[in-house]
């Protein structure tokens, strides 16, 4: 009694599965074939991205930037940034980042950074005084953000300007550089 069955009709199939529908499907380009990538080949053409990435309009931007400049010594929440911009919070989280290069909120206490230091420069407020003026809660948190903008102490910062101002004449800080440039 023999073993040897009649050939089946797997037998008779190509050896991979589905080869015809997957001849047909890289002949339509619906999948690119698996190869691997050649070092020295060149792109014939630019892969385009699937979706461009515009940012926030003009008019948005500006009443967002506007509102942000008006409050920033409140305590300012991404939801309210994104009622004035007309947007869902993850919807505008993500546009203002495109279009300024900054987070919401990191562009915020670039701003408060910015007026601590023009405060410093026009008054001998404390500098606690000058953190709760700007908005920081802490002076803690104060040094903190100011230390990773300005690369320096408020209390250092104001030292050097005070040594930087000529006799007479108004102090030219050192630029931390404009929020808008964020």
């Amino acid at each position: 009694m023999s073993f040897h069955a009649a050939p089946s009709a797997a037998a008779v199939l190509p050896a991979q599965p589905h080869a015809d529908l997957n001849a047909e499907v890289l002949r339509l380009g619906l999948l690119a074939p698996h190869t691997a990538p050649d070092e020295h080949a060149t792109p014939t053409q630019d892969p385009k991205p699937a979706r461009a990435r515009a940012g926030l309009v003009a008019w948005r931007l500006k009443r967002v930037l506007s509102f942000m400049e008006e409050h920033y010594c409140e305590a300012l929440t991404l939801a309210e940034m994104a009622r004035v911009a007309g947007l869902s919070r993850m919807h505008f989280a993500a546009q203002f980042r495109i279009s300024t290069g900054a987070k919401p909120h990191e562009y915020l206490l670039r701003l408060r950074v910015e007026s601590a230091q023009k405060l410093m420069m026009e008054s001998d407020e404390p500098l606690a005084q000058v953190a709760f003026s700007v908005g920081f809660q802490t002076q803690a948190h104060f040094t903190t953000v100011f230390r990773r903008f300005a690369a320096t102490t408020p209390h250092r910062w104001r030292s050097e300007q005070t040594a930087r101002t000529p006799r007479g004449g108004a102090a030219v800080p050192r630029a931390l550089g404009s929020a808008h440039q964020a």
